[in-house]
């Protein structure tokens, strides 16, 4: 029997719709999926490393996860490669979860007037599919300042410059604000 990924991720998707109100979805399927990272079997039905207490039918278990090593188990008897299964898994939890910050964006560059700051988007998880930057000037939003560079003018002198990066996918948005700068 051959079971798809398309398939398998359907699958995955349904069962986070469906236990949409629990809380720690995004927790247990990043488990699973980092399990199936370093499992180096694949063609059986029985997910050999799994993190404690999420082997398939564990009393300790949620619903949830059990319902997931269910599809999970379903895939590795159809041959999905367990990358194959972490990387659908890791792909629908960017439908259902805004990004996630990782590392923080960064501003580099000459902090004197006249020079040119860059704001680095930073690192994401859930996979953003569009970044959105706003400069500040203290707290303030700086009008027109919406790029990945800023020009520094005498209005920025003697201020902390910094950049807030809003990262967005399918799921929502997440604002993150940068280091700030004093300009000279």
């Amino acid at each position: 029997m051959s079971y798809q990924v398309a398939d398998f991720a359907s699958q995955i998707a349904l069962n986070a719709a469906i236990h949409h109100y629990y809380t720690n979805r995004a927790t247990e399927l990043n488990a699973i999926a980092t399990a199936l990272n370093t499992d180096v079997t694949k063609g059986d039905t029985t997910l050999k490393a799994a993190p404690t207490g999420l082997k398939p039918g564990h009393r300790l278990n949620s619903r949830f996860t059990n319902d997931v090593l269910l599809v999970v188990n379903a895939g590795r008897g159809g041959n999905l490669t367990p990358l194959q299964m972490s990387n659908a898994i890791t792909a629908e939890l960017s439908k259902v979860l805004a990004p996630v910050n990782t590392t923080a964006p960064a501003v580099t560059g000459t902090a004197t007037v006249g020079s040119t700051l860059s704001c680095t988007q930073g690192n994401w998880t859930y996979a953003p599919t569009s970044y959105a930057y706003q400069w500040r000037r203290g707290a303030v939003n700086i009008a027109g300042a919406t790029t990945s560079t800023h020009v520094l003018v005498a209005a920025d002198s003697g201020t902390n410059v910094s950049c807030l990066v809003t990262a967005t996918n399918a799921a929502g948005s997440t604002p993150v604000l940068s280091n700030a700068v004093a300009v000279a």
